[in-house]
């Protein structure tokens, strides 16, 4: 993950970099002298999911290890940042930072692109978006139900967005950005997973409660029963930060 100077300096967590924004507001600046300068920047969001199978698999964390921005997408993160780094780290979730940069975007006149989900659930995020921001400019929308990603980023380039929001699940759509970044002509590329689900009301998002609390993981496991397979890693991921912290506190270690 690199830097420039344009971000703060990254922690390492289990091998991992995430930069360490103190708000959005904060972490929408760095966007925004992206768009300035015309600069690529890809962000990805990290949480302990994500950080676990990268332990295990050497394509996911090389990948990781190629974004210039690493949010800090859950409270699993938080609480090894501070166990492994003695760091205090704001959380910086994908959906509040899409939040985000969309209404910065209402404001300033940047233009945004929809890439992903159903056909339905994007249409929706569109008009929900409209519908929120009416000056928003959106360059362009395409479901992700396609078998020609170089026609899609020709449409992508074509429409000259300064935001692209990918939304096809992690990690398919860090590796579909990854793959087409040389070619993609615009300055901040992110994967947003069911952001677009959300924005539409297709997923109910989790009460102001569970979201102040970090445990939103919780009240969608409630929701969704068969995500357990995946939130069976959170302790698997809490286990190796212990290790890694009886082992002498900053790990870099990136196997098993």
């Amino acid at each position: 993950m690199t830097s420039d100077n344009l971000f703060p300096s990254p922690l390492n967590i289990l091998g991992v970099n995430v930069t360490p924004f103190d708000s959005y507001a904060h972490a929408a600046w760095c966007v925004e002298q992206a768009i300035r300068t015309r600069r690529k920047l890809f962000c990805v969001a990290i949480n302990p999911e994500k950080i676990y199978r990268a332990l295990h698999d050497p394509n996911l964390l090389d990948l990781l290890g190629r974004a210039d921005m690493g949010i800090c997408d859950g409270v699993g993160i938080v609480a090894a940042a501070r166990i492994l780094e003695n760091a205090r780290l704001a959380r910086c979730t994908g959906v509040d930072l899409f939040m985000t940069l969309t209404a910065v975007a209402a404001e300033k006149g940047w233009r945004v692109f929809l890439l992903g989900a159903s056909p339905d659930s994007n249409r929706s995020a569109y008009e929900k978006l409209l519908e929120k921001h009416p000056t928003i400019q959106i360059a362009g929308r395409r479901d992700g139900y396609f078998e020609n990603s170089d026609e899609v980023v020709e449409e992508i380039n074509a429409a000259r967005p300064d935001l692209l929001f990918v939304a096809m699940g992690s990690p398919k759509q860090e590796y579909w950005i990854h793959r087409h970044r040389g070619q993609l002509e615009v300055p901040f590329c992110m994967g947003v997973g069911g952001t677009f689900d959300v924005l539409s009301g297709k997923v109910k998002r989790a009460p102001r409660f569970f979201r102040k609390t970090g445990t939103e993981f919780l009240y969608r496991l409630i929701q969704e029963p068969k995500r357990w397979r995946r939130q069976v890693l959170l302790p698997l991921f809490a286990l190796r930060v212990f290790r890694a912290r009886l082992l002498g506190g900053r790990s870099r270690e990136v196997r098993a």
